[in-house]
């Protein structure tokens, strides 16, 4: 916001690491980084798990339309300032950027994730704000949801929460499993989601299935699924978070550049 008002031509944010990169490489030793990601990559990124920017900063920088340049605050300080300026990650915005877009840019993933299931609920109008709402009302976030087909007007509503979350969340529910009419309320509190996330999705087909097959090829089975235009999000057992970004590191590519 001060860099927009000072009509700046970009925006120098400083961190302890020297970009952003196809993901964490300390879970992935050949992650590369990036010369230039987009405000929505960079926006769906931070919001997935990556800690690189806060989710505010990415967007402010694109409302007020300013290319963000992502550099390491632990750089050689008599290091020449145009060499440092065009070092790091540039954010910038997808139409300034001339090549073809990667198919997918990285893997986010978020260790820190709970889903709650509610058995047996009436399926009937209204349902999902009826155990939805008192989470809201009690300020806990939900993420991902999927409710099941109806099966003798009765479904399963799974969501989840942060697990900081997880016990308040239960709590909630179980206090108005009553009210819902819901034959049961189970929860597992050792889950992860992974993302691959790319603006190329877009105009390449077969991502979800070249994800789904590989983590089918690593044993590791898929609990729920949630999309955008530019990412597709699997949360999975905890144990497996770590093998399955390195997996999908590697199915796509993303060490090569």
């Amino acid at each position: 916001a001060v860099a927009a008002a000072l009509k700046a031509a970009e925006c120098l944010i400083y961190t302890d690491v020297d970009g952003v990169y196809t993901t964490d490489p300390r879970v992935v030793s050949e992650a590369r980084r990036l010369k230039t990601v987009t405000f929505e990559e960079m926006l769906e990124m931070a919001s997935l798990g990556s800690k690189v920017l806060q989710i505010r900063s990415v967007e402010f920088a694109g409302n007020y339309r300013m290319p963000t340049r992502v550099l390491s605050s632990l750089t050689d300080p008599l290091m020449p300032l145009e060499e440092e300026a065009n070092s790091g990650t540039l954010i910038s915005f997808e139409e300034d950027t001339h090549m073809e877009q990667a198919t997918i840019t990285g893997i986010a993933f978020s260790r820190d994730e709970a889903k709650i299931t509610v058995m047996g609920v009436p399926d009937k109008p209204g349902i999902a704000f009826q155990i939805l709402g008192p989470v809201a009302d009690a300020n806990i976030e939900v993420d991902m949801i999927i409710q099941n087909v109806s099966h003798d007007g009765k479904t399963d509503f799974t969501f989840t929460v942060p697990r900081a979350d997880y016990e308040k969340a239960l709590k909630v529910i179980d206090g108005a499993k009553a009210t819902l009419g819901a034959a049961s309320v189970t929860g597992d509190n050792k889950v992860s989601k992974v993302s691959v996330v790319g603006v190329g999705m877009r105009s390449h087909v077969g991502i979800a299935s070249q994800m789904f097959r590989t983590l089918s090829e690593e044993g590791i089975n898929i609990q729920m699924i949630s999309t955008s235009e530019i990412k597709i999000s699997v949360l999975i057992d905890e144990k497996y978070m770590e093998l399955a970004v390195r997996a999908l590191h590697k199915a796509f590519g993303l060490e090569q550049g």
